[in-house]
């Protein structure tokens, strides 16, 4: 027995290699398809208004075209020109409507969502600078599923 055992150490040992193998390709088969799917989201014409004051809180304001057979969720943004930033949307319950943060901004698939004062929106807080019409500047947005995608923030005049 002893002289079969340095065998039947490297058989399995072998076998827990080919599983390693067969668990690594399956990650990246499926990282791959992630990557597929970023290109199913889009983001068009994102904006915020000018101030002139460092300090203030302003919206982002988007559109997310998500042409995936799969919902998504706006998780977090990252922009240059702001300190935080946070999700919200508004609530128009009894009295006056009110902006209330939330964990996330659902995405549903086959869908086109506009980020508007009076729906969900991103909120800049504590502008570090400020924000001139006509600058641009790219900001970060995290999907639960599609990832990070940079985008090229315009400044604008409110209409």
């Amino acid at each position: 027995m002893s002289a079969t055992w340095p065998i039947v150490k490297r058989k399995a040992l072998a076998a827990a290699a080919r599983g390693l193998l067969i668990v690594a390709v399956g990650l990246i088969a499926s990282h791959s398809i992630l990557l597929a799917g970023d290109e199913a989201l889009r983001i068009v014409d994102a904006w915020v208004p000018a101030t002139d004051r460092i300090g203030s809180d302003v919206p982002l304001l988007l559109t997310i075209r998500n042409e995936a057979d799969a919902a998504d969720a706006l998780l977090r943004v990252r922009c240059p020109v702001a300190n935080f930033s946070e999700r919200h949307t508004v609530d128009r319950g009894e009295g006056a409507p009110a902006m209330r943060m939330i964990p996330q901004i659902p995405l549903a698939a086959g869908s086109t969502t506009v980020l508007k004062p009076d729906g969900y929106h991103v909120m800049l807080l504590q502008t570090r600078q400020p924000l001139v019409t006509g600058e641009r500047f790219t900001c970060s947005i995290a999907f639960q599923k599609a990832g990070t995608i940079e985008t090229e923030v315009n400044v604008r005049q409110l209409p």
